[in-house]
């Protein structure tokens, strides 16, 4: 099937591959995440196609979900990282990413987490500023270690979407201006150590009008050009990520317009490509189980209060964000009804849905969120001093429980993350 979650079976069931969801859930308890492996495949792969004619090279924002078991299993496709900390960096690091697969970015990288990724000898460090620079130039040069940069160019470019998710503006903390530019690699002459490698963009997330992406990559190759003809060497243009997620309806995107974009304005040139897909490889293939704790009818509204909260999945919350609510079980015979689903946790915020409209749900049931396999338990939290989220993955229909942290110091069993 090419969605995550599907109804089958004359009990009309909501079904992960071929395992039941109840089943699972009954299995591991709620609330729970369970992640569609053969969902992430399918979705790289079309990236990969989309990308393929320019040479485009994969890497996973480590960001959209850093749990082990998924990085694990995107870097068994084939895949490379990008990452924007030290501890995303170890997680690629600890499930056996090679470190020449791995781009450093981020506009907050600190001394020592400089230090860490130039000792690994990484593929790439992303530079956000003349100021981090030189910083990374003196680390370079203190312990006589060289490091491949790009850097990142804010090219003031305003994306459609929400403002919390847009980074390719100047009003924004994140990228080079491309007024600055030229003076900046200048100051990569100054060191020995330093070799200024390629340009890096990322104007935001949740993009949908593909006119921004082909205005983007337009801009940066003449810049890359334009630096080559003033003596520089740029051979890697980074181009980010940001590839929009329909939420509200079953609509895989098919990255037709990506093709059609890179190939048009990259086709034989000499650069190498690289993209940084998280929410758009990733969103689709979660989904967050949840138990109706009990239904509550007041004068105004009516509730299902479940047993997940905010601390799992902000989204809602934080920005104003819609997922589609499934049954685990369909009952025709039932009414809908509109409701609100909220969580247990004490704030207004605590909700996953507002007004929405539902199967008539009981108490004991279960109920799907759809598309939480990006941004859910990576900004999550313990907030009420609430436990975890238990998250599954289905591979080659087998569950197999993954955990999202694990100690550097202990190795990675097969029982708990397969073997690839």
């Amino acid at each position: 099937m090419n969605k995550l979650g599907f109804y089958r079976d004359n009990s009309k069931n909501l079904f992960v591959q071929d395992l039941n969801v109840n089943a699972l859930a009954t299995k591991y308890g709620t609330p729970l995440f369970i992640y569609d492996a053969a969902l992430i495949e399918n979705i790289f792969l079309k990236i990969q196609n989309a990308v393929k004619n320019v040479d485009g090279k994969i890497f996973y924002a480590i960001k959209a979900n850093d749990n082990l078991g998924i990085i694990k299993f995107i870097t068994s496709l084939g895949a490379g990282a990008d990452v924007v900390s030290v501890g995303e960096l170890k997680k690629c690091l600890k499930v056996g990413m090679k470190p020449e697969k791995i781009i450093f970015s981020g506009v907050g990288k600190d001394r020592e987490e400089i230090e860490f990724a130039i000792k690994k000898r990484i593929k790439q460090l992303n530079v956000e500023s003349r100021e981090e620079l030189l910083d990374v130039i003196e680390i370079a040069e203190k312990f006589k270690k060289n490091i491949r940069i790009a850097l990142r160019v804010n090219l003031d470019i305003k994306a459609k979407t929400h403002a919390k998710i847009s980074t390719g503006d100047e009003y924004s903390k994140f990228g080079i201006s491309s007024k600055e530019i030229l003076k900046v690699c200048n100051f990569t002459k100054k060191s020995n150590y330093v070799t200024l490698h390629g340009l890096a963009i990322h104007i935001g997330s949740q993009i949908f009008d593909y006119s921004l992406f082909y205005k983007t990559y337009y801009e940066l190759e003449k810049l890359a050009n334009n630096l080559n003809k003033n003596g520089f060497n740029i051979k890697s243009l980074d181009l980010g990520g940001g590839f929009g997620v329909d939420y509200e309806k079953y609509n895989f995107h098919k990255f037709s317009e990506l093709k059609k974009i890179t190939e048009k304005i990259f086709h034989n040139k000499k650069y190498e490509i690289c993209f940084e897909p998280g929410r758009s490889l990733i969103a689709d293939s979660g989904i967050l189980v949840t138990k109706v704790i009990r239904t509550k009818n007041s004068r105004r509204k009516s509730f299902l209060i479940v047993d997940a909260g905010m601390n799992n999945l902000i989204r809602p919350t934080l920005y104003n964000a819609f997922h589609r609510i499934e049954p685990i079980k369909l009952n025709n015979i039932r009414k809908n009804k509109v409701v609100d689903v909220v969580g247990p946790i004490c704030e207004t915020g605590d909700f996953f849905a507002l007004d929405r409209k539902l199967q008539e749900m009981l108490k004991n049931e279960l109920i799907a969120i759809m598309s939480t396999g990006a941004y859910g338990t990576v900004m999550s939290s313990n907030y009420n001093s609430r436990k975890n989220a238990k998250e599954i993955l289905i591979y080659k229909g087998k569950d197999y429980i993954i955990k999202k942290e694990i100690s550097f110091n202990e190795s990675i069993k097969s029982q708990i993350i397969p073997s690839f």
